[in-house]
């Protein structure tokens, strides 16, 4: 062999060792065995994520430390981002992450995509740094995929039923439609960089959709799942307390046929990454084609960062 070929294979050799390390492979994926829905997931994670994302626990390292500067171009790195509940995850991979441009929809389908949806949820955010006021990842509910469909349907059941509602217990009062049976009750919260914005009864940030353009109702079915709409009861109404303008409460019909609470002609939604009052970690999210912002007591769509 001339002694330029056996350079040349030397070099291809060398170049193999070194790259060999920082490789993917299921076999060094953390997940245990005895949970076969999770290592599936696991597996499924590090053969078709693997070359974007970073999770330890699927053995991946496709994305850099910093989120921040690295998710637009290689995907977020999950062992810092939080991702629960489980539904938001699902609706992720089923529509292109949420931004619905980077990556690609249906990544995996069905019941594999239900199992990486499950192992996301369940190993992420585990080595994101502990942030003062910011509940860890460890605590924050997981959920199930089949409990959001089902209070989904429920919701749209609800708000479309020509049943009556019937009067909820006085005893443990969960919302102030609960409480009053017929009304729901739209109130103000002051969360820093935002301003004096919308929340629901339950103190959650209610979000616009950019896509809506204050006319209609554009996040339904899946989207829905992920930014719940603000439903109002069969014959209900809408009060505002704390600054809230009762001549800019109103409603729209959604395809479903169920009516959304509106602000200033906005439909307004929550988001389920909010697992806390007063967090709005949906501000400025880019989705289904539009962005998400909170809106405040004057009826003006907030679109600064927090």
């Amino acid at each position: 062999m001339s002694r330029p070929a056996k350079v040349l294979l030397t070099a291809i050799a060398l170049l193999g060792v070194a790259v060999l390390p920082s490789a993917c492979g299921t076999q060094r994926i953390s997940v245990p065995k005895s949970q076969p829905a999770l290592y599936e997931g696991a597996v499924l994670f590090n053969q078709r994520c693997g070359g974007c994302h970073t999770l330890a626990a699927a053995a991946t390292h496709g994305s850099g430390v910093n989120v921040r500067t690295n998710q637009i171009n290689t995907g977020p790195n999950f062992d810092i981002r939080c991702e629960r509940p489980v539904a938001r995850v699902l609706y992720a991979i089923e529509n292109g992450g949420f931004s619905g441009v980077i990556m690609p929809q249906n990544v995996v389908v069905g019941q594999q995509a239900r199992d990486v949806a499950e192992f996301v949820a369940t190993y992420s955010g585990r080595k994101a740094p502990k942030i003062p006021g910011v509940t860890p990842c460890e605590q924050v509910p997981i959920g199930t995929i089949d409990q959001a469909l089902t209070e989904g349907a429920a919701a749209v059941a609800a708000a479309t039923s020509t049943t009556p509602v019937p009067p909820a217990s006085t005893t443990t009062p969960t919302s102030a439609t609960a409480k009053h049976g017929q009304t729901i009750t739209i109130s103000s919260r002051t969360v820093p960089g935002l301003g004096t914005i919308l929340v629901n009864s339950a103190g959650h940030t209610l979000y616009t959709f950019a896509r809506d353009k204050a006319s209609r109702v554009t996040c339904i079915g899946g989207c829905a799942a992920v930014w719940p709409p603000e439903y109002l009861p069969t014959r209900g109404r809408a009060v505002g307390t704390g600054g809230v303008k009762a001549s800019l409460l109103s409603f729209l019909h959604a395809q479903n046929g169920g009516r959304v609470v509106t602000y200033a002609g906005w439909p307004l939604y929550t988001y389920v990454a909010d697992t806390t009052p007063g967090s709005a970690a949906g501000q400025g999210v880019n989705l289904n084609g539009g962005y998400w912002y909170v809106i405040s007591t004057s009826g003006t769509v907030v679109k600064k960062k927090p």
